[in-house]
């Protein structure tokens, strides 16, 4: 079985996410839907060290019209460095600071112009990191079209998966019967968060899981499995 997930290449994804895509065999980089500055495609939270979640945000240049994400391209106004001396500033005395931090730095240094890009070097050096083998695909390489689920259907089919793996919640309601038909049992992701070591109390949920590498290192791997678990989407019964 080839389980594929699809999310939005977001920047320095949250734990649940990166969780998700450390369980599929293939995670689909869904780059061909609208950007927005309301989700977290160029922005996510980390901790001060006054114990505060802060955002850091990648500025992207604005054409005043929708762009979808494949086409988002980010200013050259210093945000690297300032990104980089937000994280030496309130993670140096993290136990893994040192190995996470040459990653991330590595990474900014490539200079990439596209927001898209950026990402998903970012993740698919934490998965690197974490010894995961999942297969990184855009979906702008892969034919797909319709409908929002038959776009989804495309996107696991043509991405050689014969499973789904969705974190989609019970506000966006999903019409499955597309992968019924097909034969392609769709699984949802159940995700409890999981408490870890923070420099700072209270403890602080939902930061990017660049929070958790810094102070965990490669353990997070075997945390994130343990929080993050598969769960069959039933079949629909049969009408009496």
């Amino acid at each position: 079985m080839v389980i594929v997930s699809v999310h939005q290449p977001n920047f320095m994804p949250w734990l649940k996410l990166m969780a998700k895509v450390l369980e599929s065999d293939v995670y689909v980089a869904y780059d061909s839907v609208q950007f927005t500055r309301q989700e977290f495609h160029a922005r996510q939270l980390l901790k001060s060290r006054a114990g505060k979640p802060e955002w850091l945000t990648v500025p992207v240049l604005s054409t005043g019209t929708r762009q979808i994400l494949n086409n988002v391209r980010v200013a050259e106004n210093g945000w690297r460095r300032r990104h980089l001396d937000f994280l030496e500033r309130n993670y140096s005395r993290a136990p893994y600071f040192d190995e996470v931090f040459a990653l991330i730095h590595a990474v900014y240094e490539r200079q990439h112009r596209s927001l898209a890009e950026h990402n998903l070097d970012l993740i698919e050096q934490f998965c690197r990191y974490l010894g995961s083998g999942v297969r990184i695909v855009r979906a702008t390489g892969l034919q797909h079209g319709g409908t929002r689920e038959e776009r989804l259907l495309d996107l696991v089919r043509h991405a050689g998966g014969d499973a789904h793996l969705t974190s989609t919640s019970a506000t966006h309601v999903i019409d499955w019967t597309g992968f019924e038909e097909a034969g392609i049992p769709v699984y949802h992701q159940i995700f409890d968060h999981p408490l870890y070591p923070q420099a700072t109390e209270p403890f602080t949920p939902n930061l990017s899981v660049t929070d958790l590498l810094f102070h965990t290192g490669t353990g997070a791997a075997r945390l994130l499995a343990s929080c993050s678990r598969r769960e069959l989407r039933p079949s629909p019964q049969p009408a009496r």
